[in-house]
């Protein structure tokens, strides 16, 4: 029997998190039910079923993890057959039977800003005051005993997203321009990345002072909690989780199909884009 560690994509929009529900899609149930169908688990105690992380609703990945004992040799491309379009597996990994994916040595997640009136400078300014270890209390949605974490770096850019797909869609609008915050560190908190996406945005946009921004990475002992308003969830993305000693081997014919999974799903979002703008032409002209 072997243990395979498995690198999972997915687009988060059609499901309701990673982590089983009661008669609700997520992306583990999907999972289970695939390595089920296809003999490589049958009893998820028996087969040492685990994940490395529960991503909430609507959130994307690139590089989830997830692994498990099997007789069964895994074969990436027959379970991407099987799975459907949003979930694709990726790379996979041979690891020991000891190993957990939960704890990591890395993980990459990226949140994407399409304001436009956002200053680079400002944002770049206040990514040095999270970096280092801190107490985020204030970033989390839930109370836990440990609330102290490590942010290792915070890496913004303004990546021209256009080019990326100029022969497929020579026509694609591309009205807002996005910048890419890219957060690394070994775990973080339930909601964390999102809070404080809230808080760079305020901050670029003078609604907070610097001061109050450390003051928020360190209360006081019995201090209230703050209400930061997470942002929205659909434009988070993990990137990607990284274990010491452990190298993923990525499938060629697994990525260019995602690849292709994510191309149609543009597609379509652009006909959708250019039924809503003919509508408002319309209008606009009638009055």
């Amino acid at each position: 029997m072997k243990r395979t560690a498995l690198k999972i994509g997915y687009i988060g929009t059609n499901f309701h998190g990673f982590q089983r529900q009661p008669n609700l899609r997520t992306v583990e149930e999907e999972l289970i039910y695939h390595l089920r169908k296809l003999d490589y688990i049958d009893d998820l105690k028996q087969s040492r079923f685990r994940i490395a992380g529960r991503t909430d609703a609507g959130v994307h990945s690139l590089g989830n993890v997830i692994s498990f004992q099997s007789e069964k040799e895994v074969r990436i491309n027959e379970i991407n057959h099987h799975l459907p379009d949003d979930i694709q597996i990726l790379a996979k990994a041979p690891v020991r039977f000891g190993f957990k994916p939960r704890y990591a040595e890395m993980r990459q997640y990226r949140y994407l800003l399409f304001q436009n009136n956002l200053n680079i400078e400002k944002l770049n300014q206040i990514a040095e005051i999270f970096k280092g270890t801190h107490n985020f209390t204030n970033f989390t949605k839930r109370f836990q005993k440990n609330t102290i974490r490590t942010i290792n770096d915070i890496k913004i850019t303004t990546p021209h997203l256009k080019d990326y797909h100029k022969k497929e869609f020579p026509n694609l609008h591309q009205p807002l321009k996005p910048i890419f915050i890219d957060i690394y560190g070994e775990s973080f908190l339930w909601n964390m990345i999102r809070k404080m996406m809230r808080i760079f945005i305020d901050f670029t946009l003078e609604k907070i002072e610097l001061q109050d921004v450390k003051k928020l990475l360190n209360p006081q002992k019995n201090e209230k909690r703050a209400n930061i308003k997470v942002l929205e969830p659909e434009y988070l993305i993990l990137m990607n989780i990284q274990y010491d000693g452990i190298k993923f081997k990525y499938d060629d014919y697994a990525c260019k199909r995602f690849i292709k999974n994510l191309t149609h799903s543009l597609e379509n979002l652009q006909k959708q884009y250019a039924i809503k703008e003919s509508m408002i032409k319309s209008l606009k002209d009638l009055i």
